[in-house]
């Protein structure tokens, strides 16, 4: 029978201030049973290796939990973990130190995570965003027949896309179904009401691209809408909603216009901004807690990608 109940006392007030500390941090409560679940099962190591007290445990016994970690069999499909499971525990563990250096507890070192093979993502490099951006204040992409103005607005409507997809993160299908509507302008945030799985979700923006959607929705958009009635964000030079395949297009014509032979080489796809921005935001600090929320992931499995990506680009 498997052992579900701490013993320690030490380490029962432990789990519970753990867990109290998450929850000043905002942290879902979907994180929260992970990490609990995972130091629940830390703790319980412990103990069944002689271990009394925080200060009993030694660097070599922390180690050993991957170890024991890798030996484990799944208990609700009886195969062994994966590197991404087992890399989530990890996870937790590192986090759970981090508690306790706020407790000033003794602290071994963090543990290392397992190499995982996953897919390679295509990801670019802060400055080939930044050359979207300034690609889009040229107006080399429709011929003389179509009016300065419209073309202005198309402009516009490529820094919003950008702003939506890169700045915040979203999936192809959630920028599509946005609406005027979903653009809380005086909270900064995106209102994403149709995510993955039907899960709604609200998505910082920041001034920077907040001023560009503005920008697209107080004029551009309102030049292309012309004389029809939608309340969708993104519409075409015809007045009518966008398709994610028309988006799409125009990201693959901006990056066609920006001249950057490596940048082409990537054929980069409106999902590719989202990779992009969370691992960028991995790269500068962001907890993967927090880039998990803003992704809207369920798991923090599906997010654990980025921690590899970051790692080896």
């Amino acid at each position: 029978m498997i052992k579900t109940t701490l013993a320690c006392l030490q380490f029962k007030e432990l789990e519970s201030g753990f867990i109290k500390w998450l929850k000043t941090l905002n942290y879902s409560e979907a994180t929260i049973k992970t990490r609990k679940r995972n130091i629940r099962e830390f703790l319980l190591y412990l103990e069944e290796n002689g271990v009394a007290g925080i200060d009993g445990m030694s660097d070599e016994q922390v180690k050993n939990f991957v170890e024991y970690l890798k030996h484990r069999k799944n208990r609700k499909y009886g195969s062994g973990l994966t590197n991404a499971t087992i890399n989530v525990s990890v996870a937790s563990v590192n986090k759970f130190f981090e508690y306790l250096q706020q407790t000033d507890k003794p602290v071994p070192d963090n543990l290392k995570y397992m190499e995982e093979n996953y897919k390679p993502q295509t990801i670019l490099t802060m400055q080939e965003i930044k050359q979207l951006y300034d690609i889009t204040w040229h107006h080399r992409r429709f011929g003389y027949r179509v009016p300065k103005a419209k073309q202005e607005a198309v402009s516009q409507r490529d820094r919003a896309m950008l702003s939506i997809y890169y700045g915040c993160g979203l999936r192809k299908g959630e920028g599509v179904n946005l609406t005027t509507d979903d653009i809380l302008i005086e909270r900064k945030l995106i209102h994403v009401r149709k995510g993955k799985g039907s899960k709604e979700r609200h998505v910082p923006v920041t001034d920077h691209n907040l001023k560009y959607i503005i920008e697209y929705m107080g004029i551009g958009r309102n030049l292309l809408l012309s004389e029809h009635e939608t309340d969708t964000l993104f519409i075409n030079q015809y007045g009518e909603a966008c398709s994610d395949q028309a988006l799409s297009l125009r990201l693959a014509r901006l990056v066609k216009n920006s001249g950057n032979r490596i940048l082409r080489s990537k054929k980069p796809t409106l999902h590719t901004l989202r990779h992009s921005i969370a691992t960028h935001l991995l790269q500068q600090g962001m907890e993967i807690e927090m880039i998990q929320k803003f992704l809207g992931h369920s798991s923090l499995e599906t997010t654990q990608i980025y921690t590899h990506i970051a790692n080896n680009g």
